[in-house]
């Protein structure tokens, strides 16, 4: 298997192997609850990560599409941008400046547990035959528009960058998990 392909996929694994323990076993109160009106809850989280999955899934899949009809493959290895580079770097937790999502990524406040990991789960396997169908494609000269603003990365910054911003968000669901005010059990 393709090197990229597979540090993908392990990356991928670890981010789905780590939630359980942030996540899993939640009451709903616990899953919603909200350090601070300003912060997201386990729940919100998750449910971000939900959202920003579905948006790139078919972006991906049809730049994948197109560049495949068009014959762009390549063995690698392929290189991060310094752009790209610099992104990865700011999208890796611990975050050092917070920043503010776009409504559209935005979770709702009241998210039921069960589905809400349900979906993820669901969405994390799409993504992972995703990142497989990607063997043999050349990942550095495939363009990929981001969906949160005016910039376009290659299928290897897009790839990179989406599993930096889930473990900076399953990070984020963990401090809300270790905050000393969260919920102990479900009043």
């Amino acid at each position: 298997m393709d090197p990229h392909i597979e540090g993908f996929l392990l990356q991928l694994t670890s981010v789905s192997q780590d939630l359980p323990g942030t996540a899993g076993h939640l009451s709903r109160e616990q899953f919603n609850w909200r350090p601070s009106p300003q912060r997201w809850s386990i729940g919100q989280c998750v449910e971000h990560l939900n959202i920003t999955t579905e948006r790139y899934l078919p972006v991906l899949r049809r730049a994948m599409t197109e560049a495949r009809s068009a014959g762009r493959l390549a063995s690698g290895p392929f290189v991060l941008g310094f752009l790209e580079r610099w992104f990865l770097g700011y999208m890796e937790p611990p975050p050092r400046r917070k920043t503010r999502t776009g409504k559209a990524f935005v979770a709702a406040p009241d998210l039921d547990p069960a589905a809400t990991i349900a979906r993820f789960n669901t969405l994390q396997n799409d993504l992972g035959q995703c990142i497989r169908e990607a063997a043999g494609l050349d990942l550095k000269a495939i363009k990929v528009r981001s969906q949160f603003g005016p910039v376009s990365w290659s299928l290897n910054g897009t790839f990179a960058i989406l599993l930096a911003h889930e473990r900076r968000h399953i990070w984020q669901a963990r401090q809300v998990r270790t905050d000393p005010a969260f919920p102990a059990e479900a009043r």
